[in-house]
């Protein structure tokens, strides 16, 4: 089943059309990346599906609830990691007393006591993670999870991506590292100018990269 169907979608920003008729289907219980230049609209596309954007026109349908990992951060700095849960708890009804299992798998348990504006930017990355996580939804969403992070930081975030798919997650992510993409989707989408390039599974990208399958895509 797909745990999304994306057909006929058309969305425009001022003078600017973004997607024309665009069309994609995410299977349940994946892990389904998205990929294409800066500016083909990955993120839009995410913002669209968890209804931050309104569509122009076409349909569109998520099965399950969701949670979004948003490319910046937005956490309290004047308070610690645990605070910062307790906070996102009350806002979004999840209690952060399950924060450990998935703490570990971040490698971020230690650093909760501490104030966030003490952290490196990987640290915030992977507490915004945890808080999402936390939320417990069908579906979640990860907008370059993996930016600005170290490769400690990348293994303990693909640790954590396999477990969730473990327990039945859908997981769409966006990213730059395409070879962290190999690593962790089954199936990869490229985008560009608001067209879908291609969809393959991650099996089928045979005796090349996904980083050679890109650029040749990408320069047709």
């Amino acid at each position: 089943m797909n745990a999304i169907e994306v057909q006929g979608l058309c969305k425009s920003f001022q003078e600017k059309t973004l997607f024309t008729n665009f069309s994609l289907a995410i299977k349940e219980g994946e892990v389904h990346a998205l990929v294409g230049p800066n500016g083909s609209g990955k993120t839009s596309l995410l913002r669209l599906l968890t209804g931050l954007y309104e569509k122009d026109g076409g349909n569109l349908l998520v099965r399950g609830s969701h949670a979004m990992l948003l490319e910046n951060d937005y956490l309290y700095e004047d308070k610690t990691g645990f605070e910062n849960l307790r906070i996102y708890g009350l806002y979004f009804s999840f209690d952060p007393a399950g924060y450990e299992a998935y703490g570990d798998l971040l490698g971020i348990g230690e650093d909760l006591k501490r104030k966030v504006s003490t952290y490196s930017k990987g640290m915030k990355r992977k507490l915004s993670l945890l808080i999402v996580v936390l939320m417990d939804r069908d579906l979640i969403f990860l907008d370059e999870v993996t930016s600005g992070v170290d490769p400690i930081s990348r293994v303990e975030i693909r640790k954590l991506i396999k477990a969730l798919k473990d327990q039945g997650k859908t997981l769409v992510i966006t990213s730059h590292d395409l070879d962290e993409i190999e690593k962790v989707a089954d199936r990869v989408s490229m985008i560009k100018n608001g067209k879908l390039l291609f969809t393959k599974n991650i099996a089928e990208i045979s005796g090349e990269s996904l980083e050679e399958v890109f650029i040749q895509e990408g320069s047709k």
